[in-house]
């Protein structure tokens, strides 16, 4: 390779595409530099086949890997507030009420680069190869399979480059029908200015192409086999391809208005994504060996790791979900205080009031409350703030606040106990227990003694995210879903940016049945257990991922309606709102990318940021580079490192100022 930039990258990084531990699928495709036509034809594919099946296996491109999801878990948590690290949103831990760097952060340098690292090396080599051995075969002899192949490739470079382009803006690109770097051609630093319109217009071509196209059966049987995303399904594909050009549509709304409202246009009639079972996205069993999965490579093992912020956020529970904590009051030596006794839950989802994937996604605590945290700061002070009115349930009715000879209070299920003894002050005087009590509680839950830093023991506090979608082996990692598309017509609608067919109502909730659907459906269907291969984690309690299967599934159709009346009554403003929170519910932990980024394109149309950051981090407007870059491509970097400042918006968001948060 004659690019010095990409071939470093490429040296620098090959190690995030191996693993040594696929299956026999992914150890014939994962080494492009290696891969030859001998090997092609000893499988009996196409080299572009092979590139092809490859590209859709790449680790973090269309499934999760452990090092991406931990660090998005981490660190994207602090910045949209998708989970709650109780650590930094009360004082439990002694954290001051300050501002925090979250670049600084440890492993916030592996969060800012991945897509970036993956978008030069992982993400490309594979189409860039294929396009290579594509070009070398003369126009008339080229096959139906090779086109097919080296066109979904496209598709699939399109997509890497919208993922890095969004968190970047410019980032080195090849054009279409060019081998790059394999052939001595430089990447051109492109942003999203440029390459959306490209990509846009490119896969309306592919589309076009893909509706016209009737296979042979020798080349469906083997689409079949190759295409581990659709099994050969050429209309999944169409289906993909003109959601992903909604998707970047949207996203260019606050700037290119104009090719909004043409892609809308465009799509009128085409299939698009609007199954509970439509997702772009691999397993990670799919490809992985299982026994390595849970315990060293899977996104499974991330969501272990990360019981951080498996705390259920307020957010999504109360405001965005309507299950509403139940207060009570009790008059405590001539001062009335407030806690959180049960909720409406029960009746609520029976009803069709109550959201059915708090059932499905939220796991309720040993009081059996959905009672869940804020991404606001809770220093102590208000003895009625939320976390601390949550906290007051346990122990505000019990003996120990009233009888003299009673000095400790212990909670919890049956050998899942915990107990809190009084000090020698509140042992002699009841009337200093409320105090030590509210703190020994808060404590106890805010520095996780509760679940010992544990997702899926039996005794957690507060809500969780519920244990069996997060330990499903077979999800399938949701890049782009069904749901995500309805929102998107939904918002156009709107806001007027197109010609959409059906109501802003239909689509928004049309959406939201599809996301009760979707999860309850990869909630009940987990077939692991901690017997099987791989296993859900041994220090998870059985009680607990018994108990996190719903007992049924709710009416998603009647809660749907109930919820799209509430909406019918919103300001155009409000509506757009509801329509980001059903986003990043629906997402949650599994894809922070997608929220993120339509958080920072409607800060401009709502005048304040959709998402939940934590007070005290500081909001960032992008990811910042490889430093690596100054030294290998000197030249570019004098370019780009101007924009190497998370302070700056990115072009899409049509802003020049920063949001800040209370903090800065």
């Amino acid at each position: 390779m004659k690019n010095s930039v990409i071939k470093t990258l490429l040296s620098l990084l090959l190690v995030f595409g191996a693993n040594g531990c696929q299956s026999e699928l992914e150890e014939l495709y994962q080494d492009p530099d290696g891969f030859s036509k001998t090997q092609a034809d000893k499988a009996g594919v196409s080299i572009i086949a092979g590139y092809f099946t490859s590209q859709l296996t790449r680790g973090f491109l269309l499934r999760g890997d452990y090092g991406s999801a931990y660090h998005q878990l981490r660190s994207g948590s602090r910045i949209m507030g998708t989970g709650v690290q109780l650590y930094y949103t009360t004082n439990a831990y002694g954290y001051a009420y300050a501002l925090y760097d979250v670049e600084n952060d440890w492993g916030s340098n592996s969060f800012n680069r991945t897509v970036f690292n993956n978008i030069n090396s992982p993400w490309i080599k594979q189409v860039l190869w294929g396009q290579k051995e594509y070009n070398k075969i003369p126009e008339d002899q080229r096959t139906q399979s090779d086109e097919l192949y080296m066109r979904l490739l496209h598709v699939l470079k399109a997509y890497g480059y919208q993922r890095a382009i969004d968190l970047y803006d410019e980032v080195p690109y090849f054009q279409t029908g060019s081998a790059g770097a394999l052939d001595g051609e430089k990447a051109e630093y492109l942003g999203q200015e440029e390459i959306y319109p490209i990509i846009i217009e490119e896969l309306k071509e592919i589309e076009a192409y893909l509706a016209n196209l009737t296979l042979d059966d020798a080349t469906q049987t083997s689409f079949q086999q190759q295409d581990v995303i659709f099994s050969g399904d050429i209309t999944q594909w169409r289906k993909y391809i003109n959601s992903l050009r909604l998707r970047w549509a949207m996203n260019v709304s606050e700037v290119m208005p104009t090719i909004t409202s043409t892609v809308i246009a465009e799509l009128s009639g085409k299939p698009m994504f609007d199954q509970s079972t439509d997702v772009a996205g691999l397993a990670d069993i799919a490809i992985v060996e299982p026994y390595r999965l849970q315990v060293e490579l899977g996104i499974t093992r991330a969501f272990r790791e990360r019981a951080d912020e498996a705390r259920a956020p307020k957010r999504f529970l109360q405001d965005v979900m309507h299950c509403i904590p139940e207060e009570k009051s009790v008059v405590v030596n001539g001062e009335t205080l407030y806690y959180y006794d049960s909720d409406n839950a029960e009746e609520g989802l029976a009803n069709g009031t109550v959201d059915p994937r708090v059932a499905y996604l939220f796991s309720k605590d040993i009081l059996g409350r959905y009672i869940g945290a804020e991404t606001d700061f809770d220093n102590g002070s208000d003895p009625n703030s939320y976390f601390s009115k949550a906290m007051r349930g346990y122990y505000i009715n019990h003996p120990i606040m009233t009888d003299l000879a009673v000095t400790e209070i212990t909670f919890g299920a049956a050998g899942n106990e915990h107990t809190i003894k009084l000090n020698d002050e509140a042992t002699a005087d009841l009337t200093k227990r409320e105090a030590f009590l509210l703190d020994a509680f808060r404590t106890f839950c805010g520095q996780y003694l509760d679940i010992g830093w544990t997702i899926g023991t039996d005794k957690n506090m507060i809500s969780e995210y519920n244990v069996r979608p997060q330990f499903n082996f077979d999800i399938r990692y949701p890049t782009l879903h069904a749901v995500e598309t309805e929102l998107s017509l939904a918002e156009a609608a709107v806001r007027g940016l197109g010609a959409v067919s059906g109501s802003a109502r239909d689509h928004y909730k049309r959406a939201i049945e599809l996301s009760c659907k979707y999860w309850y459906q990869m909630n009940t269907a987990n077939a692991y257990s901690k017997q099987t291969t791989p296993s859900f984690p041994s220090n998870m309690d059985q009680s607990r991922i018994d108990r996190d299967r719903p007992d049924m599934e709710y009416n998603e159709s009647a809660y749907a309606e109930y919820e799209a009346q509430r909406f019918d009554g919103l300001t155009d403003e409000e509506k757009v709102r509801s329509i980001f929170n059903q986003l990043q519910l629906h997402y949650n932990m599994f894809n922070f990318e997608t929220p993120y980024t339509n958080a920072r394109r409607l800060i401009s149309y709502l005048g304040d940021n959709p998402g939940a950051p934590y007070e005290v981090f500081q909001w960032k407007e992008r990811f910042l580079y490889n430093p690596s870059i100054q030294a290998t491509d000197p030249e570019n970097w004098a370019r780009i490192s101007q924009h190497d400042d998370y302070n700056l918006p990115i072009w899409f968001t049509g802003r020049q100022t920063k949001w800040k948060n209370v903090l800065e």
